[in-house]
């Protein structure tokens, strides 16, 4: 029998995304038609429906609308490649939910920026599963739900 989730409304300040400083992205997938997935180890992620990018030294690295555009290259751009290539080269030194937008921003150094920006008031965003059992996820409209796996 499955088991049924009850989850409940949290504000922006009630999540806890300390437990990300000093950890790495590990890895970055994609798991078609939309979501992308940063990884945390084996023991945690964020699920990522919505726009995101990086900012090297405050221009844009990289970006998930930019996965297999070719944009007159000689090969597709590889997003989850460079993705990977960048983050997992740095720990997570400060991470911010911004309130009402849900939208999350992580410094990984004085230079580099994970930066997940919801853009939908139907959709659902994002969804963090942290290393304690506590998943959080954005709806639409910037509301946050928390529950307990």
């Amino acid at each position: 029998m499955d088991r049924i989730i009850h989850s409940e409304p949290t504000s922006s300040g009630d999540v806890d995304l300390s437990w990300m400083v000093g950890r790495v992205i590990t890895d970055v997938s994609f798991h078609k038609p939309t979501v992308w997935r940063f990884s945390f180890g084996r023991e945690a992620s964020i699920s990522v429906e919505c726009p995101w990018r990086i900012l090297d030294h405050g221009r844009l690295a990289c970006s998930g609308d930019d996965h297999e555009q070719r944009f007159g290259l000689s090969a597709p751009v590889d997003a989850i490649a460079d993705a990977t290539r960048l983050l997992s080269a740095a720990a997570v030194t400060a991470v911010q939910l911004r309130e009402g937008s849900a939208d999350i921003v992580i410094e990984l150094s004085p230079h580099l920026r994970l930066e997940i920006i919801p853009i939908s008031r139907g959709y659902e965003s994002w969804q963090i599963s942290d290393p304690f059992g506590t998943s959080y996820v954005a709806q639409g409209g910037g509301q946050i739900l928390r529950w307990k796996q």
